[in-house]
């Protein structure tokens, strides 16, 4: 007679495996590790192969691959994967009397100073990319206390209530650091950062940029106190939406043209940087009272040269037979 297979809800996955049933979530939507079935009431069911490979990936994540550069591979090829690390592993301790560097665990959160971390990552042994995210709350969510020693992210703008929110998730995971890769901040949110475990940096940053970054880690901090700043944010009208979503302007960036035109690269940038200073103003009209009117006249004025520029960027794409 047929054995009848056994099935997993994801609350068991998620205790089994050591991965929140957020991260399960995420990783499936995004990077397809496994296909659970729905029961009939539309629920998560998973296989013990499910499981095994679920508990593979995590082993890999957990000690520096990337989600995204593991999560196509066979089961054959995660148990190799694993295997070398088991190797890795116990070659580092027989060696660990020669080491002089911790490793540092990162945390990285952002789509554009990616390959610059993994560059400077991949050259130094003593860094360990453990988790690559889009939010901080992907971050909290993934890791326990003590995971991770450093987090690296992206803002295009930067206020009070970023620093807040970047204090809490660096508080809660227990990272000794917190580096933000900033394209427009004021001044006196800059200057709250110092003597704080959050380092601001002027964007954007390359390899060369990440490696000093690296090497400012051994400077000591003194212990956080940021004061909560309540803000109120109110929405604004006559501002047309956009036509480009972040994700978009990242991925028409890395297009190859069929032609010998870089346009839709440069568009890209140009769209990025508009787009942060739109974002910019606009909070600026909020928190700033006095200067209210002259932040919403750069607020409109920046929104509607961004909408003309993704006209003409939809134009370039629409010749050169790129699809958007």
């Amino acid at each position: 007679m047929p054995t009848t297979e056994q099935f997993y809800e994801i609350s068991a996955v998620a205790r089994i495996t050591g991965l929140s049933s957020h991260v399960l979530r995420v990783w499936e939507r995004r990077y397809g590790v496994v296909e659970p079935r729905r029961s009939d009431s539309k629920r998560r069911q998973y296989t013990q192969e499910d499981v095994d490979r679920l508990i593979l990936l995590k082993r890999l994540v957990d000690n520096g691959h990337a989600i995204g550069s593991v999560a196509g591979l066979s089961m054959d090829q995660l148990f190799e994967r694993v295997a070398r690390l088991d190797e890795s592993i116990a070659s580092n301790g027989r060696n660990a009397a020669h080491s002089t560097k911790p490793v540092q665990r990162i945390g990285l959160i952002g789509s554009m100073i990616k390959q610059s971390v993994r560059e400077v990552a991949d050259e130094a042994p003593e860094l360990r990319i453990v988790g690559e995210f889009d939010t901080l709350e992907e971050l909290q969510n993934t890791f326990q206390p003590g995971a991770v020693d450093i987090i690296i992210l992206e803002k295009d703008t930067l206020f009070f209530e970023d620093l807040n929110a970047i204090q809490a998730a660096t508080d809660k995971v227990e990272a000794q650091r917190a580096f933000v890769i900033y394209r427009f901040a004021e001044s006196r949110v800059l200057d709250s950062t110092s003597g704080t475990n959050i380092t601001a940096l002027r964007g954007p940053v390359e390899a060369a940029g990440i490696e000093l970054v690296f090497g400012a880690l051994s400077q000591p901090v003194l212990a956080p106190e940021l004061g909560r700043t309540e803000f109120d944010l109110e929405a604004i009208g006559d501002i047309p939406a956009r036509m480009f979503s972040g994700e978009d302007l990242a991925r028409i960036s890395k297009v190859s043209p069929s032609k010998q035109c870089e346009c839709p690269r440069h568009l890209a940038t140009i769209l990025r940087s508009l787009v942060a200073f739109e974002e910019y103003s606009e909070k600026c009209e909020n928190q700033n009272v006095e200067d209210a009117e002259l932040h919403r006249f750069l607020h409109l004025t920046t929104a509607q040269c961004r909408y003309d520029m993704e006209k003409a960027l939809a134009k370039v794409l629409t010749h050169e037979g790129i699809p958007y």
